[in-house]
């Protein structure tokens, strides 16, 4: 039988879990054929890096996605095999778990879609492979937005004042804390068809044209209407950490320096660490209320106005930047690979002082800075005083830098085009309508 414990055994020697162990091309699979692979569901740079840090220990990694064009994973070195499905996930998993016979296998959903199928079919799922995301009950709380507001309200965490609808909205009878924006409560209903995750209003014009743009691809149930808490990406921290058994075990908080778009950034492009015990208590206090396994970003923005961290979202799933983990000294996706296989728990050292930038983004949004002088020395200090982990560039697995620069341009002014043409596109009046029930906090 397999030691189950070796992978760990090996560390303190030359064949360490280090960038030495790579260098000596050593593929830790020809000492047990037998250790459980990785399936990684979603192929953009997120799934890079899952896939990077498996593959560089020997654990074979497959990467599945809907869209070959959006897919950088494929062309990692560390990607034994790539295959594009869009059609039913869990079905597909099933037959290929079967045929390959890849019982034991560990899945990584990369995206709230796929972490949404995985856990509604958690129990079928679960009969062939080890999966990181757990059931409905759980995710429940990351792919509502209602959800995860009401749970931090229960809780006492600071929440941004929300109205919640169940029908078109009379916004002149409501007394709205302008400006606003609307977002939709399950994100992956909205971002899929139109690249944009929230719309600013300013007036109540505005957000009756914006509330009737939204209504036309979710139902009205779906839309929020927010207060725009001031500041920019830099007013954004995360609580990211590792559980078992509704335990954080490890963690480490960051705050987001540049996103991508600027005014309301679809990602980060720019994030450090730092310290902020309101954001690392709240955030521990939130994933263990929902006994919450797995890996998790809670992420909190401040309010200048009354001095509170509130909370924005919640991602039961590998994050945009969660390979800063690497840099800081807590690689996130081994730590639950590791989990999940059922071996021992490799020791947890305090986060050290680290950066990331995803290199394709971060240009675009230091260019329409203000200040950019400015940005460039903070990058520049950065550089020099924190370990520096990159997105996709990386000189062992350099291909998918230069894919995801070609790719860029081939599908992602397409993606730039959708959310144009939904901004453009002509509303359906929205003056005959009714108020509904507040969410307040």
């Amino acid at each position: 039988m397999p030691d189950p414990a070796w992978p760990l055994r090996l560390r303190g020697s030359p064949f360490a879990h280090s960038d030495n162990f790579l260098l000596r091309k050593i593929d830790i699979m020809s000492i047990d054929k037998k250790v459980p692979g990785a399936i990684v569901l979603g192929g953009n740079f997120v799934g890079l890096g899952v896939v990077r840090c498996l593959g560089r220990r020997g654990i074979p990694v497959w990467v599945i996605d809907a869209d070959r064009s959006r897919s950088i994973a494929q062309f990692s070195r560390y990607t034994k095999r790539f295959i594009e499905h869009d059609g039913i996930i869990p079905d597909f998993l099933i037959e290929e778990g079967r045929k390959h016979k890849l019982e034991g296998w560990v899945v990584f959903p990369v995206t709230d879609e796929y972490v949404e199928a995985l856990s509604a079919h958690h129990e079928l799922l679960s009969s062939v492979y080890r999966l990181t995301t757990g059931p409905a009950a759980v995710t429940k709380f990351a792919l509502d937005k209602r959800l995860t507001y009401s749970r931090a309200d229960e809780l006492g965490i600071p929440t941004p004042w929300t109205l919640v609808s169940k029908s078109l909205v009379d916004f002149d009878a409501q007394n709205l804390p302008y400006p606003v924006i609307l977002k939709p409560a399950v994100n992956h209903h909205f971002f899929s068809k139109t690249n944009i995750k929230a719309l600013p209003a300013a007036t109540t014009a505005e957000l009756r044209d914006r509330y009737a743009q939204m209504n036309a691809y979710i139902p009205t149930e779906e839309i929020l209407i927010q207060e725009r808490i001031p500041g920019a990406g830099e007013s954004q921290f995360s609580y990211c950490a590792a559980c078992k058994d509704g335990r954080v075990y490890a963690s480490l908080v960051a705050q987001r320096r540049r996103q991508y778009p600027v005014e309301f950034g679809n990602a980060s492009s720019f994030v450090e660490t730092t310290s902020q015990p309101d954001v690392e208590a709240s955030g521990k206090q939130f994933l263990e209320s929902i006994g919450f396994d797995g890996i998790g970003e809670v992420e909190f923005k401040f309010d200048s106005r009354d001095g509170k961290y509130k909370v924005l979202d919640f991602n039961a799933r590998t994050w945009g930047w969660h390979t800063l983990g690497k840099a800081a000294g807590i690689e996130f996706v081994y730590l639950l690979w590791a989990q999940t296989v059922g071996l021992d728990r490799p020791a947890i050292v305090a986060p050290r002082q680290a950066a990331w930038l995803r290199e394709i983004t971060d240009i675009i949004a230091m260019a329409k800075s203000s200040d950019r002088v400015g940005e460039i020395r903070v990058l520049l200090n950065a550089m020099r005083s924190r370990r520096f982990e990159l997105a996709t560039f990386d000189l062992r697995d350099p291909i998918p830098f230069f894919a995801e620069f070609a790719l860029w341009l081939s599908s992602g002014f397409s993606r730039q085009s959708k959310a144009k043409s939904f901004l453009a596109a002509k509303t359906i009046d929205s003056s005959e309508t009714t108020p509904v029930a507040l969410h307040n906090s």
